[in-house]
């Protein structure tokens, strides 16, 4: 303390400097120092090329998307994949649906069943929503890479097994029907997610690529996601010569865990390395901030793709992760969603650099203040294939302090001024700033610390903003009738999610109209879930009193479920619902029970199969009634669920279900 009193009236008498100025000097100049970096740029010692930053729509994650009513749905998909807008994403990563839950949900099979398979029907790729996603990303950006991925498999095949040649065949049938009844090309395949691969298999998938024609599709192996086991696929490939040809990339899971760092196994296989799913998990800042910190994963493991779970928040707030996506947009019925800030840091390397670029490694740095991996700051720079333009991307997420960045070119580079977008932690997001000038090939810019900076030579990047006014939110709504008529066939019943089996709109059985059909026939190959029945929900998750009636047709056998109050969705549970199920069998048996199998009231019903019935619970306090055919038939007390969401079930059978209405009970 004294010697700082001592130092500041030194300064103020204009004394010369004492030696404890001069300590105090070369204090301010080490640390001057250590916030100015130089740095030479030279355009000829490129690395590899970059390979965009992509991300995933699996797991149900983007199931309520497609419900949204125009110009809305458009707007968020501008947001996610329209060329100098938004995120402006280079690589869309799907599920290949296997009729099981994978997540928040499960996703519809090309094939339900073998017989489905072997006489397949252009409707069969009419369901779910990825082929649509994919159509539509494609339309946005016509060279946006596609690839899928298996979370699980329909019972039918491979008497089980998803390493077989049944499933081979079935990914083969599904990259083919998105040529031919969608105009898409599948670039690239993977196993199966986060399950441990099986050598045999993905030679046995190349093989049967190459026999199908799909010579063009390249294998994505690795996909394990424990920390011992991440880059395990590198030491086989180089053990197995025949495994390195089948293969075409590597890839782990949530990477970000390990600071992007690969194994030197890893840099020898030579093959492309992806960050194949990454968790951003939050839907704020902190979430744009880990997007950030991935730009780094090519200066710390030579990672040249990395892809975000999940594309879009487009599920219910209950499920299993509340917010992952790049956006939300879970709310149909209101046509509300939010442009959240992943987008932005998506954009900052996105837009300014497209797959082909080439990584210039002089200038892909990371500076760690005090010796730490997790301060500082980083830049990459990358090169445009056909010119000198490049484009330079900084973040500085971990910094303490502004830093000076001195940039010297070298001649085969462009001298034109830099275009700079800038984004502050919680403060702005994606701002044009004033051009850098460049002079003698040189430039100095400052940046400070939670901000990312882009610059570039090349391109017009942009900030887009939607056309039309994001709709106010609003609740879900009480009230939901569907009679199905307006929906198209093959599609999910309007705001239900199914979270096990596989339910689509279809024609009715007796020609009248159209109605909703439950098609899986058989548990599915799980990937990690521990449903024992097919089942399809609302959003009414916080219902207590409503009435909720349907028409069920059970054709010849099985069961046919009602249920009321389910609640405690968790896919990863051995129980992944609460609630009460009203359950018809074919034999004209029914009862009121709890998910757990508790059976709190019973009846018989006359030649229930083979004919529509009308059924509908009702729920007030801790009164539950039930009534068939519009005859009330028992009405009991019990308390053990005090609200929760409709939601439809069936066993592994055929089932039909037409004229939902949910009403609420005052």
């Amino acid at each position: 303390m004294k010697a700082c009193v001592m130092l500041s009236l030194l300064l103020l008498s204009g004394l010369p400097h004492c030696a404890c100025c001069q300590e105090w000097d070369a204090i301010r100049q080490q640390q001057a120092n250590r916030n100015l970096h130089k740095i030479y740029i030279d355009g000829k010692k490129t690395g590899r090329a970059f390979e965009g930053f992509g991300s995933l729509s699996a797991g149900a994650s983007s199931r309520l998307l497609y419900d949204y009513p125009e110009p809305y749905r458009s707007d968020i998909l501008d947001y996610l994949f329209k060329p100098g807008f938004g995120a402006n994403i280079h690589h869309l990563k799907v599920e290949i649906g296997g009729d099981i839950n994978s997540t928040d949900g499960s996703e519809p099979s090309i094939a339900a069943t073998r017989e489905e398979f072997e006489h397949a029907q252009p409707g069969y790729f009419r369901r779910g929503y990825e082929f649509w996603l994919m159509a539509e990303a494609k339309k946005r950006n016509p060279a946006v890479i596609l690839e899928g991925l298996q979370w699980g498999a329909p019972g039918w095949i491979g008497n089980g097994s998803i390493y077989s040649q049944d499933n081979a065949d079935f990914v083969c049938a599904w990259i083919k029907g998105a040529a031919t009844y969608w105009g898409l090309t599948i670039q690239y395949l993977g196993g199966w997610n986060e399950r441990n691969y099986d050598i045999p298999y993905f030679k046995l998938l190349r093989q049967t690529l190459d026999r199908h024609g799909l010579q063009h599709v390249r294998i994505d192996a690795g996909d394990l996601w424990r920390f011992h086991e991440k880059w395990m696929i590198a030491d086989d490939l180089l053990r197995d010569s025949a495994l390195m040809q089948a293969v075409g990339v590597i890839n782990s899971h949530t990477t970000e865990e390990m600071n992007y760092y690969v194994t030197e196994q890893v840099k020898q296989t030579g093959k492309p390395v992806w960050a194949g799913e990454s968790h951003f998990y939050g839907g704020d800042w902190y979430a744009a901030a880990s997007w950030a910190r991935a730009y780094r994963s090519y200066i710390t493991g030579g990672i040249t793709k990395v892809i975000n779970w999940s594309l879009v928040n487009a599920y219910h707030d209950w499920m299993v992760v509340p917010r992952s996506g790049l956006m939300k947009a879970n709310t149909p019925w209101s046509g509300h969603y939010e442009v959240q800030p992943s987008i932005w840091a998506l954009a900052h390397i996105n837009q300014f650099a497209a797959p082909g670029w080439k990584y210039l490694n002089t200038g892909c740095k990371w500076w760690a203040s005090e010796g730490s991996l997790q301060e500082g700051l980083s830049m990459i720079t990358l090169k445009s294939p056909d010119t000198d333009d490049y484009s330079i991307i900084i973040e500085t997420m971990d910094a303490r302090e502004p830093q000076v960045l001195q940039v010297k070119l070298s001649t085969d580079l462009s001298s034109k001024d830099l275009i700079l977008f800038r984004s502050q932690f919680n403060k702005e997001e994606f701002i044009r700033d004033t051009n850098i000038r460049v002079q003698d090939r040189q430039f100095t810019i400052t940046v400070f610390p939670n901000a990312i900076y882009s610059l570039t030579t090349s391109g017009t990047p942009s900030k887009g903003k939607a056309a039309h006014p994001i709709p106010a939110p609003s609740p879900v709504p009480a009230d939901y009738e569907n009679d199905f008529e307006e929906q198209e066939l093959h599609t999910p019943a309007r705001y239900f999610s199914d979270q096990h089996g596989s339910f689509e709109v279809v024609q009715r059985p007796d020609g009248k109209g159209k109605c909703l059909q439950q098609i899986a026939l058989t548990s599915g190959i799980c990937w990690r879930c521990d449903w024992k029945h097919p089942q399809t929900v609302a959003p009414m998750i916080d219902a207590s009193n409503y009435r909720f009636s349907a028409s069920l047709l059970l054709p010849d056998t099985g069961t046919v479920v009602l249920w009321g109050r389910t609640n405690r969705y968790a896919s990863y549970s051995k129980t992944p619902f609460t609630g009460y199920g009203l359950r018809f069998h074919a034999n004209g048996n029914w009862e009121l029970i709890l998910e757990s199998g508790k059976e709190l009231a019973s009846g018989p019903i006359k030649k229930f199969a083979g004919k529509w019935h009308q059924a509908e619970l009702l729920f007030r306090d801790d009164m539950i009634g039930i009534s068939i055919d519009g005859k009330k038939v028992s009405t009991i007390k019990d308390a053990t669920y005090t609200k929760g969401a409709p939601a439809l079930g069936t066993g592994w059978n055929k089932a039909f279900f037409d004229d939902i209405r949910i009403s609420a009970y005052k």
